[in-house]
């Protein structure tokens, strides 16, 4: 049997008709840098030649020059960590680190890539903690983001510790909202292919294993932790389980597995405070930035709370908890207010819309979970 470099020609060719090896990976990964590179180049080629005709670049069009410029640097700079993780030896640290933390700073730096290809992001975080490298995670989060964003997609991140096994679960899935006709398409033949190349080799390092599916109508990948340290989620709130008065929580227990509530926020500080605070209880936080992508949220399942920052109240969202109340007269509704120290009740079409402020929203929101959820079940 001939080796292969004795059956291709100097130039890469093959010596004979019907000998033609296998794509070689480093070929296919410079093919696939080299197809992602040329839709920011192109870009910033029309953009410089109006500059040099014209003289003036509109807003626009600088906007369009930085947004080029950035997806450049992701793929120079997913190209050299790549590298350094196939060429180099890694020596992992082996920390414990809480994995919903690391997510949830994941998401905050890859804000301006999801906003730039109007990504509709729905995530759901429970508290996970993991044995891993922390720089490692980092850049597997960061690949794994990268290649599910795709444009136009509604993505859903949900993070949490099945009962058996008890491994981390970071799953995404990836849904067309709006036609596939996107500029991001129009010059890339193999899209996200160098993200994956990436998510691949970390993924690998870190004895991670990935599961993923690519169809028309749905992207999905999966991430099992297996080296998960730390459960920290709870099938019912924490205040249920210590109160000295079990009447209650043992009627409603079973009712209250795993409850699911939609946060509407774009204040990434409140979203921290009050997922943190719903996770000590056990409970399941969406979290949308808009009233639109509540309504899409609760289209196919419904949340049984909303909690939602005053600063975005608007006609939507009171269309929305209308609609919650004519599946469940009893919906609740919690209001976080600018206000100090403020806690009031206050009719609304045959429910209630209880107002906390944020500066007591840790004193307070806890006894209303607990109290709210029990009317609800």
């Amino acid at each position: 049997m001939a080796l292969p470099s004795d059956s291709v020609r100097p130039d890469g060719r093959p010596t004979s008709p019907g000998a033609t090896p296998s794509p070689r990976p480093e070929y296919l990964l410079a093919g696939s840098i080299g197809a992602e590179l040329s839709g920011p180049l192109l870009e910033m080629e029309h953009i410089v030649q109006h500059l040099l005709g014209t003289g003036k670049l509109s807003r626009q069009q600088v906007t369009a020059l930085m947004a080029s410029l950035g997806t450049a640097r992701r793929i120079a700079t997913q190209s050299q960590l790549l590298d350094r993780l196939a060429h180099s030896p890694i020596r992992q640290s082996h920390e414990q680190v809480a994995l919903d933390a690391r997510l949830r700073q994941a998401l905050a730096d890859n804000a301006g890539l999801l906003q730039s290809r109007a990504v509709d992001l729905v995530h759901r975080l429970q508290p996970v903690e993991v044995l891993i490298d922390p720089g490692l995670l980092e850049t597997l989060l960061h690949a794994a983001l990268s290649w599910m964003a795709r444009p136009g997609y509604r993505l859903t991140v949900t993070l949490e510790l099945p009962s058996w096994p008890p491994h981390g679960l970071l799953s995404f899935k990836a849904r067309p909202t709006v036609s596939d006709s996107s500029p991001h398409s129009a010059h890339q033949p193999e899209p996200y292919r160098l993200s994956w190349w990436l998510l691949v080799e970390a993924a690998a390092h870190a004895q991670i294993p990935i599961q993923h599916n690519e169809s028309n109508q749905q992207l999905t990948l999966s991430l099992e932790f297996k080296r998960t340290v730390q459960q920290l989620g709870q099938s019912v709130p924490m205040e249920l389980q210590g109160s000295p008065d079990s009447s209650w929580s043992s009627s409603h227990a079973r009712g209250l597995t795993s409850p699911r509530l939609l946060l509407v926020t774009a204040d990434i500080g409140l979203q921290e405070d009050v997922e943190q605070i719903c996770a000590a209880s056990g409970l399941q936080v969406d979290t949308v930035i808009s009233a639109e992508r509540a309504r899409r949220a609760c289209d196919g399942d419904r949340p049984q709370m909303l909690i939602v920052d005053q600063r975005l109240n608007c006609e939507a969202l009171d269309t929305l908890r209308q609609t919650l109340l004519t599946h469940d007269s009893r919906f609740p509704t919690v209001e976080i207010t600018a206000e100090q120290h403020t806690l009031t009740m206050a009719s609304w079409m045959d429910g209630a819309v209880v107002r906390i402020s944020r500066g007591s929203l840790h004193a307070q929101l806890p006894a209303v979970l607990v109290r709210d959820l029990g009317k609800s079940d």
